[in-house]
């Protein structure tokens, strides 16, 4: 069992400059230091790290580099958030370049888990055919992920095909991929997280730990109104031998106290 710690915490969330015009180059990155980032991290205690599609393809030609980062603060590399449209057929075949060359720069710096999480929504509104289409594209990208010895799980996200509990069963027909519970998405979008867990246990691989206020924020783990401690504990009960991440992405206090109060909610649970 690893227990990791998501980067994104420490800048604000934008995409690839890139992307803007050309569809292989799209993708999630944090506007942060990524050293800096990781040596808080690393500061209160975590030993693993998940890190946006965008900022590790910035190692693209230098991986020596970020494992050197790694290293100095003694933390390993667990794994990659990756965003997915897949429901444009004409642009299928670059989303999953992109992805295959982030899945080849993550291998080279041992990563373990391949995160997918999107399925766009048109401006008129979802499509009765744009579910099989992602479930297609998310076959497809899990056949790259695996050729190269990780571990691919879709997630299902506010703001895309798969928020609602209805749409991530219709998605979770239509494809047998791994699935990465975030437990407050699941939660914000109407979902009975322990519920959903309890569904699709045999397909959990890796779960994202986040807590949720009754504003809707995300907040530190034990701060919201989540039973995380009832999640947590199902999990364990079954033998769960998966890896685990804490994500608390758009807090709005400070990031490393979001870090540290996370951790300290795990001692005796994970820890």
């Amino acid at each position: 069992m690893k227990l990791g710690y998501m980067t994104n915490a420490f800048g604000p969330l934008t995409g690839d400059g890139g992307g803007v015009t050309s569809m292989k180059d799209v993708g999630y990155v944090t506007m942060c230091d990524d050293e800096d980032a990781i040596s808080k991290i690393a500061a209160r205690g975590y030993q693993y790290i998940e890190i946006f599609e965008g900022n590790i393809r910035a190692y693209k030609d230098n991986p020596g580099k970020f494992l050197d980062i790694c290293r100095k603060y003694g933390v390993s590399f667990l794994g990659v958030y990756a965003g997915c449209h897949f429901i444009y057929e004409d642009a299928l075949e670059d989303e999953l370049y992109k992805l295959k060359e982030v899945t080849s720069i993550a291998s080279q710096l041992g990563a373990r888990h391949i995160v997918l999480g999107g399925g766009s929504i048109h401006g008129s509104g979802i499509k009765e055919e744009d579910y099989p289409r992602l479930a297609k594209g998310i076959d497809q990208a899990a056949e790259i992920i695996s050729e190269y010895g990780l571990i691919p799980s879709y997630h299902p996200h506010l703001g895309s095909l798969a928020e609602k509990p209805d749409q991530i069963h219709k998605l979770f027909s239509l494809t047998d991929i791994s699935f990465c519970p975030d437990i407050a998405h699941l939660a914000a979008g109407g979902s009975d997280a322990l519920q959903m867990i309890k569904q699709y246990y045999d397909r959990i691989k890796y779960v994202h730990l986040k807590d949720l206020n009754s504003a809707g924020e995300f907040v530190p783990l034990g701060k919201g109104c989540i039973n995380l401690e009832e999640i947590i504990s199902y999990l364990k009960d079954k033998g769960y031998e998966g890896d685990w991440l804490v994500e608390i992405d758009g807090y709005s206090g400070d990031p490393c106290e979001a870090c540290e109060t996370s951790y300290e909610y795990l001692k005796g649970k994970l820890l």
